[in-house]
């Protein structure tokens, strides 16, 4: 509808009139762009904040793998430890087994009493129990392990026994993973401080229109009908500055505590590197010094061994030798499975990067 009140008011005389002014058709067809002049680097920061926090949940995704790699490592270690303490504890097993058939010999023969046959058995039952126990303590771990990669009862991969890896010499100096997530929210959240700073100054920008403009369909795309639209435009806060301060008071005070958990997280993680660094140094001397025992235990056993091939002693006497060196490398198996454990929380702390032994190109995979 046509005013004749504006400088259109031609038209409100052509056509059927009414006081109200005719109505007509306008076609109009065209091409619109704005540009907005960022002097301030409001969107600049806007960017950045969106960047920002998009490195963060990356870094967040690669925090929750790395929690995964390691939960699943400490299982299938612990795993490959409780295998070979169920090896030693088989041995044990066979040996107080041969002490019960020694001692109703003796007893049938009238050289012991009953009391140590019950004892011997009652060791026999010991070795059994913890044989037991160690069996149920894999099929927890197998179950538990199962739950964590997502595998049913087909899909889980069958676990074998293999040697425990050695640890890293030197440690990776990659960053954790959850630092560099609270480094992105920190970056983030300053790149939006700036952008509700610059909120307080004016705000230029300039739209333009390209096209055609006509009454008629017919003349739409006709040379003389082209039109051509540029404004600019000039934006002031001028009646925002409660609601901006407010913003600009949110964001700096959610920047600040970004900027103390950061703060905080970093305390926490050279305390976990140090606390981690330092029982690992422990137990590695404690594995030295138990490597010492059992080397020392091995000797007395190879004694045994070579005076039974001899007919110095008895078999059974040769076998029974051989209980403190088990138990020796029994006692060394456990410190060897915190060690590793205790590796792979370091490794963890430090953001990941940990990596076994090569195998060799034959070897399978398990």
């Amino acid at each position: 509808r046509v005013t004749n009140k504006q400088f259109t008011w031609p038209y409100s005389f052509s056509l059927p009139v009414d006081k109200n002014g005719p109505w007509y058709t306008l076609n109009t067809v065209g091409v619109g762009a704005t540009l907005n002049i960022d002097l301030w680097g409001a969107d600049r920061a806007r960017v950045a904040a969106a960047i920002g926090e998009k490195n963060a949940r990356q870094a967040e995704t690669a925090g929750i793998e790395l929690d995964l790699a390691s939960s699943v490592a400490q299982l299938y270690f612990a795993m490959q430890a409780t295998f070979q303490k169920i090896e030693l504890l088989n041995q044990l097993e066979a040996i107080a087994s041969l002490s019960v058939q020694a001692h109703e010999h003796r007893t049938a023969r009238g050289v012991e009493d009953s009391v140590d046959v019950a004892n011997a058995q009652d060791e026999l039952l010991a070795a059994q129990q913890q044989v037991i126990t160690a069996q149920g303590t894999i099929t927890q771990y197998r179950e538990t392990l199962r739950a964590l990669i997502g595998a049913d009862a087909h899909s889980m991969p069958e676990i074998h026994p293999v040697a425990l890896p050695a640890l890293q010499e030197t440690l990776p100096d990659s960053l954790s993973f959850e630092l560099l997530a609270l480094l992105g929210y920190v970056s983030a959240s300053m790149s939006q401080v700036d952008a509700a700073k610059a909120a307080f100054y004016p705000h230029f920008d300039i739209k333009a229109f390209w096209g055609y403009n006509a009454l008629s369909v017919g003349d739409l795309f006709k040379s003389s009908f082209q039109q051509i639209n540029i404004l600019p435009g000039l934006y002031l806060p001028l009646f925002d500055g409660g609601r901006l301060n407010a913003t600009l008071k949110s964001t700096r005070t959610a920047s600040n505590i970004l900027i103390k958990q950061y703060n905080q997280a970093v305390l926490d993680a050279v305390r976990d590197v140090a606390i981690s660094s330092s029982q690992l140094n422990d137990l590695n001397q404690q594995a030295a010094l138990q490597q010492q025992k059992v080397t020392a235990a091995m000797v007395t056993t190879r004694s045994a061994s070579a005076h039974h091939q001899r007919g110095l002693v008895s078999y059974y006497a040769a076998q029974e030798a051989r209980r403190p060196a088990i138990a020796q490398q029994l006692l060394l198996l456990d410190i060897q499975a915190q060690r590793l454990s205790t590796d792979i929380t370091l490794i963890k702390a430090l953001g990941g990067d940990y990596r076994g032994p090569a195998l060799s190109e034959n070897a399978p995979l398990r």
